[in-house]
C-alpha cells in the first residue's frame, strides 16, 4: 500500500530514490508511464501495472477514446528496476512531460504512485481542497 507524501530530488542523472516505504512493494520491478489526465507520471508495481494493463487492452479497438488512452498511457510506459539504493532512472521523455526538473513530489495513491512537479502538484491539491462542492458532493457518494 502506498501512503503518504514525500519530496526528493533528482540526483545529476536523473534518479529518483524510492521512499524507503515503497521500495519493498516496488522492488519486484515496476512501470512509470505518463498520466493521461494531469501532467504527472504514474508510477505502478509490476503486478498491478499487469492487472491493469488486462483491462485497457480489453477495451474495445474500434472506441476512438479507448485507442487515445491506449495510446498515451502504453505508448510513453517504461520499465524500471530499483537499484541497489532504491533508485530508479526517469527518462528525459518522462521528466519533460511532467515538467520535472530537479524535485518531484512522490505521492502514495494507495495501489500506485504519483511523482508531480512541486509547483503543480500545489496547485493541484490547493484546488481541490478549496472546491467545496468536490468535498461534500463527492464525499456523500462514498457514505463517509
Amino acid at each position: 500500500m502506498f501512503l503518504g507524501e514525500y519530496t526528493h530530488s533528482l540526483d545529476a542523472k536523473g534518479r529518483l530514490t524510492i521512499p524507503a516505504k515503497y521500495r519493498n512493494e516496488l522492488a519486484a520491478g515496476l512501470v512509470v508511464t505518463r498520466n493521461p489526465v494531469d501532467n504527472c507520471l504514474l508510477l505502478f508495481p509490476q503486478g498491478e501495472w499487469e492487472r491493469l494493463a488486462e483491462k485497457v487492452s480489453a477495451l474495445p479497438l474500434t472506441d476512438p477514446r479507448s485507442a487515445a488512452f491506449r495510446r498515451a498511457f502504453f505508448s510513453a510506459a517504461e520499465d524500471l528496476q530499483p537499484d541497489g539504493q532504491g533508485r530508479i532512472l526517469l527518462s528525459q521523455r518522462l521528466r519533460d512531460y511532467a515538467n520535472i526538473a530537479t524535485d518531484v513530489v512522490v505521492a502514495g495513491m494507495n495501489k500506485f504512485v504519483e511523482l508531480w512537479n512541486p509547483a503543480a502538484w500545489e496547485e493541484k491539491v490547493g484546488a481541490q481542497q478549496s472546491n467545496a462542492d468536490f468535498s461534500s458532493d463527492f464525499f456523500s457518494t462514498l457514505s463517509l
